[in-house]
């Protein structure tokens, strides 16, 4: 289980928000975190002062629901936590003296429901026990607009809305906010949370601007009436928050519903959200939560187990369903119906990457919950192949209009066009759209022509032109490799399944003389215990490659004949295993030689890639159960001891398991954890 004290360090907290919407995270500490809702996707509000829930028992001091506090004359605040993230729900138990506190937080991740699923939205569900009765305070900052001149709260009846006067169409952060309560007691609507001037020189050795005002709060904690007004703020000094409350008794559940409508556009997004197309502002959107609170909670927990198969161990469980949080942390989708995923929002942010196990491993829930936002992004990235059939790299730069042909191009990649051939075939093997097929099928037929020109000495493999062109982008290979001749070996299986499907008889022989052709030089790479990484410079020697395995994975998971004999596949994985698996206690470098010395051509070999430890390991789980689930819970207990669940990186170091210095963020293809789920 994924489950944190408040005495651990975490990077990031399980995120919350619809597919497309932004998302906010509480941590292990009890503050909100990483907020993305205001199209800020690379350039998150680190920590949300102003976020408070308040509990005051009706015969007892109160208390936050935070483990630091910076609130003045609360910093005193004792408090124990643990923390338990399950995506998509949030649930925090709180210890105070003999009082206990659950919160549960959540937005819907429904399948097949992309409407629900798209809610910029967090319910909160909170019971306190111990005490009989009491009162739970809820605060908010106002957010609203780039700059704080013209920010106001305005009441409602059942909660406040966050709003600023002073937005234009161009303020990426223009819209409002809507905080709500199911049973509401009383609504504070506006008060500033920066200290005042007497409290500025009672508390004169701490900085304002790093602590809060606890004036409200000493009011609220001594029985007093706070003041409350709501007025448009027209300087820095004033940063307006607001409050609601509900009155509780023991073990009672109250429910508050945080929801947002942005519709502000900037240079990093120049598109509106798809849940425009669904209401028409916040308070809409949190009046259908909380009406459906409990169905969307329930709805929410249903494909966790019917999708995710019940004997897989529960920590591997556990990690499947967590790998998904990039569907709230990373995802685009525009009033258009776009659809695409960073591959890292805030160091790499290019949406829709392919090849090297990044959109095909990210969007592996994508296809099994909504399948019709994957056929969106291919619709997308074909409309993006260039004349020649080149398949690009991604989308663009924040963009879903400016592709580009790699992070290292020129020259072409030599894995985006069989990936782009595999993604194709993958979506029809999921949904049998033969439609699909033949309306994808002149791209198809450009992307493999493309890849075909690239076998420059005409022995069945494209070539690598020693300019890091495929997705092992800083590792320098001249010559012909297994990583992509075994992509293009599935690709080529793949195409042939098309033709069949499609009826189109009189190509298949062309293909089949390719594919064997193929075949014949990828077997020349095997050694008799594994194939050979590849051949040319620099010499690979007798290392173990990783990547040599990357189009069985393809192969396995589309039912696609496979790369070569199951006696050489099952002999390949057990030296990747008993090799690269052995040479560091974190993870599985890509690299290493049978003296288990890790290679360091360049920070591509001497690291593992968390996507292709998890892929090989769904591989290996069918051969060899209990060696690779132990290397695969090893990847991923480094990953929960660096607090990077919901951050996954990109690369992990080999020697002390860290994630490497600017490492990109939230990597979009380690739910390549979803490789376990057979269909």
């Amino acid at each position: 289980m994924v489950i944190y004290n408040g005495n651990q360090n975490i990077k990031a907290g399980l995120p919350m928000g619809g597919i497309g919407a932004g998302k906010i995270e509480i941590d292990n500490k009890g503050k909100i975190i990483n907020v993305t809702i205001l199209n800020n996707w690379s350039d998150p509000l680190q920590i949300l002062q102003g976020f408070h829930i308040f509990i005051k028992p009706d015969n007892d001091d109160g208390f936050f629901l935070e483990k630091e506090i910076n609130v003045l004359g609360f910093e005193n605040n004792k408090l124990e936590i643990s923390y338990e993230g399950k995506y998509p729900i949030t649930t925090i138990e709180y210890k105070h003296k003999k009082i206990k506190v659950k919160l549960q937080a959540f937005s819907p991740i429904i399948a097949k429901d992309i409407s629900s699923s798209t809610l910029p939205a967090v319910g909160f569900k909170i019971s306190v026990s111990g005490c009989s009765s009491g009162n739970i305070y809820f605060s908010f900052p106002n957010i609203i607009g780039s700059g704080s001149a013209g920010r106001v709260n305005r009441r409602l009846e059942n909660g406040i809305l966050f709003t600023n006067s002073m937005t234009n169409d161009y303020d990426p952060s223009a819209g409002e906010i809507c905080l709500v309560a199911e049973k509401l007691s009383n609504i504070f609507t506006q008060h500033n949370i920066l200290p005042s001037p007497n409290e500025r020189r009672k508390w004169e050795k701490k900085w304002y601007g790093r602590v809060e005002s606890g004036e409200f709060w000493s009011d609220i904690d001594n029985g007093k009436t706070p003041a409350s007004e709501s007025h448009e703020v027209t300087g820095s000094r004033d940063l307006p928050a607001g409050t609601i409350n509900s009155k509780f008794k023991d073990g009672e559940e109250m429910k508050f519903v945080l929801s947002w409508y942005i519709t502000g556009k900037g240079l990093r997004y120049p598109y509106g959200h798809f849940y425009h197309l669904k209401f028409k502002n916040s308070i809409e959107i949190s009046k259908m939560f909380l009406d459906n609170f409990d169905d969307l909670l329930r709805r929410s927990l249903i494909w966790q187990h019917e999708l995710v198969p019940v004997d897989l161990p529960d920590w591997l469980k556990d990690a499947i369903i967590n790998s998904t949080y990039i569907l709230s942390s990373s995802t685009w989708f525009d009033e258009k119906g776009r659809f695409s995923i960073y591959e890292s929002p805030e160091r790499c942010p290019f949406l829709g990457t392919i090849a090297g196990l990044c959109y095909e491993g990210g969007s592996l829930p994508i296809l099994k919950l909504f399948p019709e936002l994957e056929k969106s992004f291919l619709d997308i990235l074909t409309e993006d192949i260039r004349k020649d059939g080149y398949v690009p790299h991604d989308l663009g730069l924040h963009s879903l209009d400016v592709p580009m042909d790699g992070t290292t191009a020129p020259p072409e990649w030599k894995d985006t066009n069989p990936t782009f051939i595999l993604l194709v075939y993958r979506y029809y093997y999921h949904t049998r759209d033969k439609n699909f097929l033949k309306g994808y099928f002149p791209a198809l037929e450009r992307a493999l022509n493309f890849s075909i020109s690239q076998d420059v000495n005409d022995d069945g493999l494209p070539e690598q032109t020693g300019s890091f062109d495929t997705a092992f982008d800083n590792l320098f290979v001249k010559g012909t490799d297994t990583y992509v001749g075994s992509i293009w070996i599935a690709a080529l299986e793949a195409y042939k399944e098309i033709l069949v499907i499609l009826e189109k008889k009189d190509d298949i022989a062309s293909i089949q003389a390719l594919i064997d052709k193929a075949r014949m030089t990828m077997e020349k790479f095997y050694n008799g215990k594994y194939f050979k990484a590849w051949e040319g410079d620099p010499d690979s020697g007798d290392a173990v490659f990783a990547g040599q395995m990357i189009g069985q994975w393809w192969c396995e998971t589309l039912g696609l004949r496979h790369i070569s004999s199951e006696e050489k596949i099952k002999s390949s994985l057990e030296e990747i295993v008993n090799v690269n698996g052995k040479a560091s206690q974190y993870c599985l470098p890509i690299m290493v030689y049978p003296n288990l010395q890790v290679s360091t051509l360049c920070n591509q070999t001497y690291s593992s890639w968390p996507r292709l430890t998890f892929a090989l390991g769904a591989l290996g789980y069918l051969r060899d159960k209990e060696k690779w689930l132990e290397i695969v819970k090893k990847e991923w207990n480094n990953i929960f001891r660096l607090g990077l669940i919901y951050d996954q990186p990109s690369r992990i170091h080999y020697l002390d398991g860290h994630a490497e210095d600017n490492y990109l963020d939230h990597y979009i293809g380690n739910a390549t954890l979803w490789s376990f789920i057979r269909n």
